[in-house]
Order: C-alpha cells, then structure tokens, then sequence
C-alpha cells in the first residue's frame, strides 16, 4: 500500500468526482472499476493508504496516479481532460439510451402478455426486436 498526503488525495478524488462523474461514487466505480468503498473513503478522507488494486483501475481508466497522488501533472494520460470528458458524457448518453431501449422492450412484452389481442404479426415482433437490439 502506498501511503500518500491525504489532502491532496482526498481534493483529486472529489475533484474527479466531480467534473468526470456527475459527483457520483457509484459512476466512478461502474467506469473504473476501483472498489466503490474505496473510492468513497479516499472522498471522504477516512482511508490514506492506497492499494496497488485500486491504484491499476485508476490507472487503466487512464488516471494519473502521479497527479492523483501529489497534485502534479495533468490529471489523465490519455487524451485531453476535454476530449474524456465528451468521451465519458457520450459514453453515459448511450448507456442512458440503452436504460431506455430496454425499459421500453420490457413495457411492449408487458403490453402483450396483458392484452393477447394485442398480438404481433411474428415477422413484425421479430423485426422490432431486430431494429432494438441494433439501436442498443
């Protein structure tokens, strides 16, 4: 475990939650991978130390551990922070869409189990499915 300066861990961490996950734990964990606990008490300031495991997440999710660590250099290490931060707003846009996609798959099938009358043509249900499960 690499122990570090706790304030300035604790200010990357929010600072990253902040401007990258909408302030959301649960999105950093789901788009890094780390421990959403961890992440938490790093946000927190109740945990100093940091495991090799969560610091090769936030590494992989292409995180600067030098600037998550000290401060110092840019905060990612690939692309501009602007070209992440329109690659992570796409990225959750799309996610949302598919949330969407699928809720209204779900709500055709309740639809019909509902209302037997309501009945699909199967060629027409089949190329419905198609065309969603393109758009997902």
């Amino acid at each position: 475990m690499k122990e570090i300066e706790e304030d300035i861990l604790q200010e990357n961490i929010q600072y990253l939650l902040d401007e990258y996950y909408d302030g959301n734990v649960s999105e950093m964990q789901r788009q890094t991978g780390a421990n959403r606990s961890v992440i938490s008490e790093l946000k927190n300031g109740t945990k100093s130390e940091v495991n090799s495991s969560t610091l090769r997440h936030f590494a992989e999710a292409g995180i600067n551990i030098n600037w998550l660590l000290t401060g110092e250099g840019p905060h990612f290490v690939i692309g501009s922070e602007e070209e992440l931060k329109t690659e992570l707003k796409q990225k959750q846009l799309l996610e949302n869409r598919m949330v969407e996609i699928k809720e209204l798959v779900s709500d055709i099938d309740q639809q019909l189990e509902e209302h037997p009358e309501l009945k699909l043509d199967p060629d027409v249900m089949s190329a419905l499915l198609d065309l969603l499960k393109k758009a997902i």
